[in-house]
C-alpha cells in the first residue's frame, strides 16, 4: 500500500508541471524514501516566498519527470504541517532544505536563490546521473538513463575522440549562457554522457 501511494503521488506530481507539489507529513516521508528532495518551507503571506515562487515552480517543472529528484513545498502555516516545520527547525521564511539518499534530517541550503544557482545546485548535489557504459549496461533500469540519454549516447558512440572533445568544448561554452532551465539540464546531461564516453575511449587506448 505504501509503495502504491508513493507511485500515485509521484505520478500526480509529474502531471502538474506548472507548480511545485505541496507536501504534508505523509507525502513528505513518502517522497524522501524514493528520491532526493529539495524543499521550500514557506508561508503564503511571506513576501520573499512570493518572490521566490516563480523560479521555484520553474525548477520543480524542470525536474518533474526526474527519476531521482523532487522539488517540493511545505506550507508551514497549516495545522497539518506545523509539527513538520518545527521538526526541521524552520524559524524564517522561506527556509530551503535538501535531503539526500533517504537522510531524514536534511541540510540547510544557504546559497544564492536565482534560478540558475538553484538549478546548478540540484545538478551538482541532488541529481543522480545516468551511468555511462556499454549499450547493454545503459539499457538496464539501474543505469538511471532516460530513453533520450540512451539515444544520444548511441549516436555519439560512433564519434572519434577528437569529435567527442569538440562536442564537449562546444557545450562547455554554451552552458554558461542564458537559456530555459530544461535546455540547460539537457546540455549538462549531454556533457555528462560525452565525458563518460570520452573516458571509456581513453581507457581502451591504455590497453
Amino acid at each position: 500500500m505504501k509503495t502504491a501511494f508513493a507511485l500515485t503521488l509521484l505520478s500526480s506530481i509529474g502531471s502538474v508541471a506548472a507548480k511545485s507539489p505541496e507536501l504534508n507529513p505523509t507525502s513528505f516521508a513518502e517522497v524522501q524514501s524514493s528520491k532526493n528532495t529539495f524543499i521550500k518551507f514557506y508561508a503564503p503571506w511571506c513576501g520573499h516566498c512570493k518572490s521566490l515562487a516563480p523560479d521555484w515552480d520553474t525548477l520543480a517543472a524542470t525536474y518533474a519527470s526526474s527519476p531521482s529528484v523532487l522539488i517540493g513545498s511545505v506550507d508551514c502555516t497549516t495545522d497539518e504541517n506545523s509539527d513538520l516545520c518545527q521538526e526541521h527547525g524552520v524559524q524564517g521564511y522561506p527556509t530551503l532544505k535538501y535531503f539526500v539518499d533517504g537522510n531524514t534530517e536534511g541540510e540547510s541550503y544557504n546559497g544564492a536563490r536565482s534560478l540558475d544557482a538553484l538549478q546548478s545546485f540540484v545538478e551538482e548535489t541532488l541529481n543522480k546521473r545516468c551511468l555511462i557504459g556499454t549499450e547493454e549496461e545503459m539499457s538496464k533500469e539501474e543505469s538511471l538513463c532516460s530513453d533520450k540519454e540512451k539515444a544520444y549516447a548511441k549516436k555519439m558512440r560512433s564519434k572519434t575522440t577528437e569529435e567527442l572533445k569538440a562536442q564537449i568544448e562546444r557545450l562547455d561554452k554554451m552552458k554558461g549562457g542564458a537559456m530555459k532551465p530544461e535546455l540547460k539540464t539537457w546540455i549538462m546531461q549531454r556533457l555528462h554522457i560525452l565525458n563518460g564516453l570520452n573516458a571509456l575511449e581513453n581507457a581502451k587506448d591504455e590497453f
